[in-house]
């Protein structure tokens, strides 16, 4: 029914509707296209926004034209557009009887109640209800036209004894500033929304995994720095967790997508929070990086000195590296990376030697620090082997 049309495609109708340069057949075209996009009954939609009227799609259609059929006469009459509104109500309550004690709503003021229907009221994001709406629209879109779309959900570590310890209403001022936060760090395209208590969501249409992660890293390194100095006069340690779920290589509904990242998002947690974890079906568990192109690595084996070499790919598992032929490298190395005035060492095993790379797999995990400076976030990550 037109009265259950997702609160997304009813905020793009009202943005329509409150088009002055869209004459009659604009507006048709415009909603025919948007039809065709989502998939959804625009016209009995619109129908029912100015109206209230429920009507099937083809009859609602008709209905617009004569609608606008009718303002172009009473405009050549008034010598002014009248405006589509005021034509409906005179037309359906004058000449087919359909409205009887119409009333006329400003538009501001149903774009008020439309905008308050759908938003939280402590952070200003979007609400679970649009989450749902939006998600569910953007997943039929991209099954649709073969586009990327990614899920980001994040949740507040250690978000329950801040509450405990200081209030609820410390607690609503810390959701509000990380709401702030988030809708710093988005894209007009994507939907920050409040996905419910402590959790967050960000629905990032045409974006692959590599977006996603890039823009969960900026979120978790946003919200640390932002609570490093007391807040409210109070010192606060507060950080984000969060999973990365993509379509349709994670889940090809909106049902999965949020199940798939919500598994990775407890991942986060359980590696021990304050980071982005990737949702991944193999045995897989740390985020392998392209690296940049200026990096350089040296590798040790038994007695050398070291050779430089170029990393291809890094992780806090191990590195790709790039040779310049065939390598008899084996066995236990030492690997050097170094950055402005940083060095770290760490040694590991040889596990696999190709014609042009070399693969090494570390002993423990290399600190996420060392990652800055030297790996491209900007590319999409994989996940790489334990």
């Amino acid at each position: 029914m037109a009265s259950r049309i997702h609160q997304p495609t009813r905020q793009r109708l009202v943005a329509l509707l409150a088009a002055d340069h869209l004459d009659g057949s604009g507006l048709i075209q415009r909603l025919r296209q948007l039809r065709r996009l989502e998939g959804v009954a625009t016209c009995s939609a619109m129908l029912h926004l100015l109206t209230h009227l429920e009507l099937p799609e083809d009859e609602a259609e008709q209905l617009l034209v004569e609608l606008n059929s009718h303002r172009s006469e009473v405009g050549a009459t008034l010598g002014r557009d009248p405006g589509l509104p005021v034509a409906a109500v005179d037309y359906l309550s004058n000449v087919r009887g359909l409205l009887r004690n119409p009333t006329i709503v400003e538009l501001d003021e149903l774009e008020t109640t439309e905008r308050s229907a759908v938003t939280d009221s402590l952070t200003g994001l979007h609400n679970r209800r649009y989450f749902d709406s939006a998600l569910d629209i953007e997943t039929r879109r991209s099954m649709r036209y073969g586009l990327g779309l990614s899920l980001l959900l994040l949740d507040l570590d250690l978000f329950k004894p801040i509450n405990d310890l200081h209030g609820h209403r410390l607690g609503d001022l810390v959701l509000a500033r990380v709401g702030g936060l988030l809708r710093r760090a988005v894209r007009d395209a994507d939907v920050a929304c409040r996905f419910g208590g402590e959790e967050f969501a960000v629905i990032l249409p045409e974006t692959g995994r590599l977006g996603a992660f890039s823009l969960g890293e900026r979120v978790r390194l946003l919200v640390q720095k932002a609570f490093e100095e007391p807040f409210e006069g109070l010192a606060i340690e507060l950080s984000v967790s969060g999973g990365v779920a993509t379509f349709p290589r994670d889940g090809e509904t909106a049902e999965m997508l949020v199940e798939r990242a919500d598994r990775a998002m407890y991942l986060a947690k359980k590696e021990g929070r304050n980071r982005i974890v990737l949702y991944h079906s193999e045995r897989r568990r740390f985020v392998r990086f392209p690296v940049r192109s200026n990096a350089r690595v040296w590798l040790r084996a038994g007695g050398s000195s070291g050779i430089e070499m170029r990393p291809i790919n890094l992780s806090r598992s191990g590195a790709l590296l790039s040779t310049t032929g065939p390598t008899r490298t084996e066995g236990t190395v030492e690997l050097k990376l170094r950055m402005r005035e940083r060095e770290w060492v760490v040694s590991g095993k040889v596990v696999r030697s190709g014609r042009r790379s070399l693969a090494v797999r570390f002993d423990r995990p290399l600190p996420e620090d060392c990652f800055e400076g030297h790996v491209r976030r900007s590319v999409a990550p994989r996940a790489a082997r334990s």
